[in-house]
């Protein structure tokens, strides 16, 4: 998946520091990142020496995607996990003061961090990557509220490929389209068609009329008969023509209206 020099996750060594944490149960890894943020607070002349400061950033990006405002590092680790499990070092929830901490690991790191970033990286896109992380924890990493934790959820069955048995409709319906649009989003429509069977799109196409989104479930359909008709991919809709369609903030909103609309289907009865 291509990522810019200015994300927070997108060195090999922010890669390899998801993995390690990924390895960690998910009720202990708040634990073990607070003890890397104190670490680095007590010792700031270890940055670069004993830590890298990639590593560091990554782990304020993983507490930022768990925090309220956090959502551009949330959509970013949950791509990622959607295209490779082994990364998914998502917290479950937050632990009181991991924020600050966080905050506070930021300060010795964050020069070194950015000299260190590729070349060809525009130096305005690594300061808003930073001013962004930097908000996100200084305000307090306020709790998900009860719909992200309904997103997430519907994302983790959908990484796993089914909900379970008795999982309220809204949910399994998210989970479903979630399953395919990451991959869209991680590979693009053709990556997407490969790695999900017709039936995984046509659930996909499902929900993308359950959820409101006509012109998405359309192209998506018109994308899967192409498919199966043999026709060469260039003669498919193009990965622009779909994220016109779906990107951004568009399934998210989407999915809080059905939610407020029909909350028995999301078990918010």
């Amino acid at each position: 998946m291509a990522a810019s020099g200015a994300d927070v996750f997108s060195s090999e060594e922010a890669v390899e520091f998801l993995r390690e944490l990924a390895e960690v149960a998910p009720e202990l890894r708040a634990a073990a990142l607070e003890q890397r943020f104190r670490f680095v607070e007590d010792q700031p002349e270890l940055v670069g020496r004993d830590v890298h400061p990639d590593q560091v950033v990554a782990a304020a990006g993983i507490v930022a995607a768990a925090s309220v405002g956090g959502d551009q590092f949330g959509e970013r680790l949950r791509r990622l996990a959607a295209n490779d499990p082994a990364l998914d070092a998502r917290l479950p929830k937050l632990m009181k003061g991991l924020t600050s901490a966080a905050l506070d690991a930021l300060t010795p790191v964050v020069d070194l961090w950015r000299q260190e970033r590729p070349k060809d990286t525009d130096p305005a896109e690594v300061d808003e990557t930073i001013a962004a992380l930097s908000q996100v924890l200084a305000l307090g990493g306020g709790v998900l509220d009860d719909l992200d934790l309904i997103w997430n959820e519907a994302n983790d069955y959908g990484i796993d490929g089914d909900a379970p048995e008795g999982t309220p409709p809204g949910i399994d319906q998210l989970a479903g389209l979630l399953r395919v649009h990451n991959s869209v989003m991680g590979g693009g429509l053709s990556f997407a068609l490969e790695v999900n069977e017709p039936f995984r799109i046509r659930r996909a196409v499902e929900a993308l009329h359950y959820f409101g989104l006509t012109a998405a479930a359309d192209l998506l359909d018109d994308t899967l008969r192409r498919s199966l008709k043999g026709e060469d991919s260039d003669s498919w809709p193009t990965d622009d023509d779909f994220d016109g369609l779906i990107d951004g903030d568009v399934l998210a909103s989407a999915f809080r209206a059905k939610a407020i609309e029909a909350p028995a289907d999301f078990g918010r009865a």
